[in-house]
């Protein structure tokens, strides 16, 4: 009911009345289960980045290594999450100091996508492409604040896909791979996970 209520009248606005009339309940049965609007509104925002990060999972699983997975991870993320109303409101930051509910989202879905992070960065150190000296957790961090420096700051210039990529494997992977791959600013994305299958 309180998703159905999202989305018919926006984060900012949805109310607890309105979450108990979508429900069928009464006011005091919808404060039973939550403490408050900013308790549902939260649920409801981790629940979509829970649905956000099963997509995400799927996307990091078909990536040959580590270097192709962070690079195409951020950039998945960003583009969806920008492509997504209620995520991207996480984001903005004329948002944030409105609403406890936003906040506490914020921070909690950081926490959440860290530790969704980890067991990707701990089986690259197993398979050594994890740079030597690199801890995990730090791992998870920095690229979390890289995806969030993309969606919280506009940024001089306007990149494509493929710029985005070759943006990414030249600055932030090299502090990540052991070994990381050159640049190369004639290929595509596309071009370079042929080659390297063989295609």
């Amino acid at each position: 009911a309180a998703e159905a209520c999202v989305q018919r009248y926006g984060v900012m606005t949805t109310t607890v009345e309105d979450v108990a009339a979508a429900a069928k309940v009464s006011r005091a049965t919808v404060y039973r289960y939550f403490d408050g609007r900013d308790a549902i509104i939260l649920a409801v925002l981790l629940r979509e980045a829970g649905r956000f990060l099963d997509r995400l999972r799927d996307k990091l699983a078909a990536q040959p290594d580590l270097e192709t997975a962070v690079v195409t991870g951020v950039i998945f993320t960003v583009k969806a999450v920008r492509a997504d109303e209620n995520l991207a409101l996480l984001f903005a930051p004329e948002a944030a100091g409105t609403t406890g509910s936003v906040a506490g989202a914020s921070a909690a879905l950081f926490e959440v996508t860290a530790e969704f992070l980890k067991p990707l960065f701990h089986a690259a150190q197993e398979a050594g492409q994890l740079r030597p000296g690199v801890n995990v957790d730090d791992a998870a961090e920095w690229t979390l604040r890289a995806i969030l420096s993309f969606l919280t700051v506009a940024g001089p210039r306007q990149r494509s896909a493929a710029e985005q990529y070759r943006y990414l494997q030249a600055f932030l992977v090299p502090s990540l791979v052991a070994n990381p791959s050159p640049p190369d600013p004639t290929r595509s994305p596309r071009q370079r996970r042929r080659a390297d299958s063989g295609h």
